[in-house]
């Protein structure tokens, strides 16, 4: 044999023995899993989330697959949502998790189904327990699990988007509770009712920053306080104009419709930016 055949025998020798101490090394306890930690908003539940995660004290922690373990927690109640796993060698698993919250309520044939910000269905309920979300009115629901989300339930993709997007903005702004209904027959020209039965006209989807901020404005606030009952239009983006229900006092017949319409144009100034 050759003195190069002969090196390059040794070489494969040398590289097969570390393979073979590197499978015994990572086989022995140094890699055992001796602590799982919980983090986050759903961190009280860690019981729970850890027993959902078929991660187990001893395993192997080179042999985890996360993505099984992301997909076991978030399939399950209570449905959190995984932000990460970490793995710090040698021995410890960190499981970071976000407690999903509802967002609102899609009739669904004699039930309710309870959705988060993200379209995510986290429960379904009768609807005798009604429950304190926004009613979303004008979408069609077919058939739906709990752990899945709304595209697999909806057949209408757009009006799903503009949902998700009408939902996010709200929970940004912590708004969620200030709304009754949301109604999206057209979902170019959506409409909101109010806790205070105000309907504010949101018409597209677009800037809903701008848009809803008139819900949290002094203004708005002023509307209340003096007791308005009416529509509020923000479809066009900074701009607002209050329309208050006509009142229900008796009025000259002779010049009623005049003093309505003067005093409507009135009222429009009181939330106009």
């Amino acid at each position: 044999m050759s003195r190069h055949g002969t090196r390059k025998g040794i070489l494969m020798f040398m590289i097969l023995l570390i393979c073979f101490a590197a499978i015994v090394f990572i086989g022995t306890e140094v890699f055992q899993i001796e602590n799982i930690t919980v983090v986050g908003s759903a961190a009280q539940d860690s019981d729970v989330i850890i027993n959902l995660s078929g991660i187990s004290y001893g395993d192997n922690i080179l042999k985890i697959n996360r993505q099984q373990v992301k997909e076991r927690i978030e399939g399950s109640p209570p449905f959190a949502k995984v932000q990460g796993i970490t793995i710090r060698l040698p021995d410890e698993v960190i499981i970071a998790v976000k407690a999903r919250k509802p967002a609102a309520a899609v009739p669904y044939l004699s039930s309710y189904v309870v959705v988060d910000s993200g379209g995510f269905i986290m429960d379904i309920i009768r609807q005798t327990d009604h429950p304190l979300l926004p009613l979303v009115e004008g979408i069609h629901i077919n058939k739906l699990s709990k752990g899945s989300l709304l595209d697999k339930a909806m057949n209408d993709d757009y009006k799903r988007k503009i949902l998700i997007r009408i939902l996010q903005a709200l929970e940004e702004r912590g708004m969620g509770s200030m709304i009754q209904t949301i109604c999206l027959d057209d979902p170019d020209d959506i409409t909101l009712i109010t806790k205070d039965e105000i309907q504010v006209i949101l018409g597209q989807a677009v800037e809903l920053d701008r848009k809803l901020g008139w819900l949290q404005s002094e203004a708005y606030t002023t509307v209340l306080e003096n007791g308005g009952k009416g529509t509020l239009d923000v479809s066009v983006p900074g701009k607002a104009v209050f329309l208050p229900l006509p009142s229900d006092e008796p009025e000259d017949p002779e010049n009623g419709e005049e003093q309505q319409e003067e005093d409507n144009r009135d009222n429009e100034d009181v939330v106009t930016g």
